[in-house]
């Protein structure tokens, strides 16, 4: 009878255990990170007999769940990209968001600057005119530095994001070290603690989809380490991550690795290759992909303007007859020393050619074998652009990638300088005076044909370019023509110049030295025109000045170069600064307003691109969680089952029991 009781028990215990496997499925249906269980079931052992080995009934062996490693990691992985690639499309959305479109903001204040020019060239000497052009030059820099205050706001996001996601990331390691503990301390009775097992699962997933990480399963549980190796977890224990100022960008944060909680030993950084994946990979790869690159894309266009208007203003005469000085102000490039530094040295760095500066970063290094060489490389591509074995000096400094570098001071072994050459651009634009007068209208040459010339010789009043100087004395050009044929030549201009002269299609000029007597006559092509520029080197006389002739002059016709004394009706500088806005200066052969349009599509269409990958992550994410569900999750439908199967299991047994009582009273009964 008691074999009769014992199975019919064991049943009984295995039917009250499916049912509570059964109704825990049920209950965590919604749980996330919940396994589905189940028990296992296995033959009690049976026992001799003359009749044979009797059966003793059921063990439940354990309750276990359903786990799959493979797509686990396979999803831990596709979620850590996908936070990355969320995280770096929020913020470029943002980003783009802030630039606007092309042609509003920033755009639509350099096409008013330049209108407002283009109005002073015909009305120079109109103060209000001055005035209003003035006025969209300081909306523009407005423009200008509301962008630098959106970079500095968004750089900050990034910074307070990036601080709270690795408070985060030391929480879940804390998580996972602890319980790697419990889980063993659990294990030791030789069955495994399902709802610990989940739990610590669940922390890896949120962890991964903080920052992408290896897992390695091993005897003491899981260990958990970054890209580059970096320890996370190592059984029991976890290390911790810590943000710290950049060491190349004070403005900005950069993630490092401190080791075990409360060390005190300095904290090392880790470089993005040991940061992929994850929403710190994301922050990390926006700052360094998106963000930086943009502002010094924007800097070098504001730099730029400033260089080309301020270059073209100063070969101008202001309304009170002064050279022009610059209308607008912008910083020089922004040089910070690694923090690791040891040596004493002070680095300084300027644009070889402002128009034009370079949008990269750069950074110096100085190295002291072989005699010490100071090494600039380009931070973007990594590449080095530039070496010299000669301290970088005031009188010697050193050049590469348009930038003038000088240094004072000791540069010890592995200093290291980053060199941003418009980073600091947005902030620091400016309009340099409130005085409308100081706008350099008039040109400061008048080139003219005498009135009393017979031919039909027409010159334009003339140009200047950067360095020039118009001599006090008039410079009397003569015509003569050829004896025989077509042409003639043109006499008289300054002894000892130079002149080059360019007909309509060439780019190559026909350079004329003049002698010390200034005898030397010039060839003219009355049928094709020329354009005449004179360079001399003896100081005060005319140099870099230029004008053009058309038409056929007669012997005799004469031709005034002379100093403009008095400009007050003379528009053609603020004609020439109004015409910077078609100028191909800028990098690439492009105008400014073309490279505005060109930054902010440019922007737009990183976006676009993060916003389709992510998408296209977010749609593997989606599948690979309904692969496990399948495989691990709580199906409603088969739990109502097997609660159906357990119920009819237990009462199945409980009518075995019944029936061995039974039999028991019925012996018992025999006896009395």
């Amino acid at each position: 009878m008691s074999n009769i009781f014992s199975i019919g028990l064991s049943g009984l215990q295995a039917a009250q255990i499916g049912i509570a496997t059964a109704g825990e499925n049920i209950s965590n249906s919604s749980t996330t990170g919940y396994n589905v269980e189940s028990a296992v079931y296995s033959e009690a052992n049976g026992q001799a007999s003359s009749s044979g080995y009797l059966g003793g009934g059921v063990n439940t062996a354990t309750v276990q769940r359903a786990y799959s490693q493979y797509i686990t990691t396979a999803l831990n992985n596709a979620q850590s990209s996908s936070s990355s690639l969320t995280a770096s499309y929020t913020l470029a959305t943002q980003l783009s968001n802030l630039v606007g479109s092309p042609t509003s903001g920033i755009a639509s204040s350099i096409t008013s600057f330049f209108s407002g020019l283009q109005d002073v060239s015909n009305s120079p000497d109109s103060s209000s005119v001055r005035q209003t052009a003035l006025s969209d030059a300081q909306t523009l820099a407005d423009q200008i530095n509301s962008a630098g205050e959106q970079y500095d706001s968004l750089r900050q996001s990034t910074n307070t994001q990036l601080s709270n996601a690795v408070s985060q990331i030391n929480t879940y390691t804390q998580q996972i070290a602890s319980l790697n503990t419990q889980i063993a301390t659990a294990s030791a009775s030789g069955q495994q603690p399902n709802q610990l097992l989940d739990q610590r699962d669940l922390a890896v997933s949120n962890l991964s989809q903080l920052v992408g990480v290896q897992v390695v399963q091993n005897s003491t549980g899981y260990s958990v380490f970054l890209g580059n190796g970096q320890p996370l977890v190592v059984s029991g224990q976890n290390y911790n991550l810590t943000t710290q100022a950049s060491d190349t960008n004070p403005s900005e944060l950069t993630v490092a690795w401190q080791g075990l909680p409360g060390s005190t030993t300095a904290a090392q950084p880790l470089s993005s290759a040991a940061l992929t994946g994850g929403t710190v990979g994301g922050l990390v790869s926006f700052m360094q992909n998106t963000l930086d690159p943009a502002e010094s894309q924007l800097g070098a266009i504001a730099t730029s303007f400033a260089a080309q208007v301020n270059g073209q203003n100063s070969l101008g005469l202001t309304l009170s007859g002064g050279t022009g000085g610059n209308l607008f102000t912008v910083s020089a490039p922004t040089v910070t020393g690694n923090r690791n530094n040891t040596g004493s040295a002070t680095v300084s760095a300027s644009l070889t050619n402002a128009v034009s500066p370079p949008t990269d970063n750069y950074t110096l290094s100085y190295s002291s074998t072989a005699g010490g060489t100071w090494t600039l490389t380009d931070s973007s591509t990594n590449t080095v652009v530039g070496t010299t074995t000669t301290q970088p000096s005031t009188s010697s400094p050193f050049t590469a990638a348009g930038l003038s570098i000088t240094s004072s001071g000791t540069m010890n072994n592995g200093d290291s300088y980053v060199i941003q050459p418009t980073a600091g651009a947005l902030d620091s634009f400016a309009v340099a005076t409130s005085d409308p007068s100081a706008i350099a209208a008039s040109a400061p040459v008048l080139v003219s044909a005498t009135t009393g010339n017979t031919g039909t010789a027409t010159v334009t009043q003339g140009a200047v370019t950067s360095g020039y100087t118009v001599s006090s004395t008039d410079t009397t050009l003569t015509y003569t023509a050829a004896s025989s044929g077509t042409g003639g030549t043109l006499s008289g201009f300054p002894p000892n110049s130079t002149v080059s002269v360019t007909v309509p299609g060439s780019s190559t000029p026909t350079t004329y030295a003049i002698d010390a007597t200034g005898t030397t006559a010039v060839n003219y092509d009355p049928s094709t025109g020329a354009t005449l520029t004179i360079t001399s080197s003896t100081a005060g006389d005319t140099n870099n000045v230029s004008f053009t002739m058309t038409g056929t002059p007669s012997t005799g016709d004469t031709f005034t170069i002379s100093k403009n004394t008095s400009g007050t009706q003379d528009g053609r500088n603020a004609l020439a600064l109004a015409n910077l806005t078609s100028g191909t200066s800028f990098t690439n052969s492009q105008t400014l307003t073309n490279a505005y349009s060109n930054y902010v599509n440019a922007i737009g269409n990183t976006a676009s691109q993060l916003k389709a990958s992510s998408t296209s992550q977010t749609s593997l994410v989606t599948q690979l969680t309904s692969q496990q569900q399948s495989v691990q999750g709580v199906n409603l439908d088969e739990e109502a089952a097997n609660l159906l199967k357990y119920q009819q299991l237990y009462q199945a047994n409980s009518k075995v029991i019944q029936t061995a009582a039974s039999l028991f009273q019925t012996l018992i009964g025999i006896f009395q």
